[in-house]
């Protein structure tokens, strides 16, 4: 046989864990040239039976089988969060906050930098939100010749009055103008309303508030759905390489991805909560609806837990590559 030949067994013999052609690499290269030579050159089902080995775990050990599971949850939750947020770096920008001031001095106009608030959507996008109050009256043509000016394309508007008694100690009422719209501009969404009190004794008798945020892109879901896959796929295959190498190196590298995975487990909840929120909420980002987190899942504890696991995780695989694996079989 050629070194072309030997070269490609070679190549494919990779599917298979270093412990496993370590031990009977030899073998199966030798088979497979003698196959050759009559005519038989197996592909994919050498690179499936490799895998296949790659995924299985020791027999009569229960525990490493919960530990595969547990591994597999956890970084599934990691690998959904991680596809979401590739999925987001495709979405159109929320504009600068120099650009949002901007904007909201053309559609209110109230002087000033007003108060602006960035916030992540319930599909885990960007929203950026402007909230400005001051003194001025409800011009519904300085509204539409803002948005048009800075390029927003006018998806609808709607304006009413009503009338309010703006505190408890007063008994007369003040009329009141309300206005709504809605645009979009370039993948950008963007909502605003207006409240405007009319001959109000109050110092701001005004509140407009603007909303941006980009639509949804279309690999979002399947970029959750994947990444979910390959963490589930991921969690295994670690614990099934750590028990592989578990007796020759000690029961540090177990004693490691147990407390990574402890440690992980409450960032992973928090990743499914939000994925869940991904894949079910409608379809084309109708609005930046924000959905609560679990009231235990602060940003602080998931990036502590986070960070924590990764590192005894990673600790884990360190300390077992450098024992020589135990032979498999």
């Amino acid at each position: 046989m050629t070194t072309r030949d030997e070269r490609r067994y070679r190549r494919l013999l990779w599917a298979y864990p270093r412990s496993y052609r370590d031990h009977r690499g030899a073998e199966i290269l030798t088979t497979l040239l003698d196959m050759a030579e009559d005519g038989h050159r197996p592909g994919v089902h050498l690179v499936l039976a490799g895998l296949r080995e790659r995924f299985r775990l020791p027999a009569r050990r229960p525990l490493v089988a919960v530990a595969a599971l547990l591994a597999a949850a956890v970084l599934g939750g990691f690998g959904a969060a991680a596809g979401t947020w590739v999925a987001w770096r495709t979405a159109a920008a929320v504009p600068f906050d120099r650009e949002m001031q901007a904007l909201n001095a053309a559609l209110t106009g109230i002087p000033g930098d007003a108060p602006l608030y960035h916030e992540t959507s319930a599909q885990q996008g960007p929203s950026v939100a402007v909230q400005a109050d001051g003194t001025t009256d409800w011009s519904a043509w300085r509204v539409r010749d803002g948005l048009t000016g800075a390029g927003w394309r006018i998806t609808s508007f709607r304006e009413a009055e009503s009338r309010v008694i703006p505190r408890e100690d007063m008994t007369t009422s003040v009329p009141v103008e309300h206005g709504m719209w809605t645009a979009t501009s370039g993948g950008l969404k963007l909502y605003g309303d207006a409240r405007v009190l009319v001959g109000s004794p109050f110092t701001d008798p005004a509140s407009f508030t603007i909303r941006v945020w980009p639509v949804e892109p279309a690999v979002l879901r399947p970029l959750t759905v994947a990444g979910t896959v390959a963490g589930l796929l991921t969690g295994w295959l670690l614990v099934a390489a750590v028990a592989r190498r578990r007796l020759a190196a000690g029961l540090v590298p177990a004693v490691l991805v147990t407390a990574g995975l402890a440690a992980a487990t409450l960032p992973a909840y928090r990743f499914y909560r939000e994925a869940f929120a991904v894949l079910t909420y409608a379809h084309g980002s109708p609005d930046p609806r924000i959905t609560a987190g679990p009231p235990f899942a602060t940003p602080m504890l998931t990036l502590i837990g986070t960070v924590a696991g990764l590192l005894a995780i990673s600790a884990a695989v360190i300390v077992a590559r450098r024992r020589p694996a135990v032979p498999a079989g």
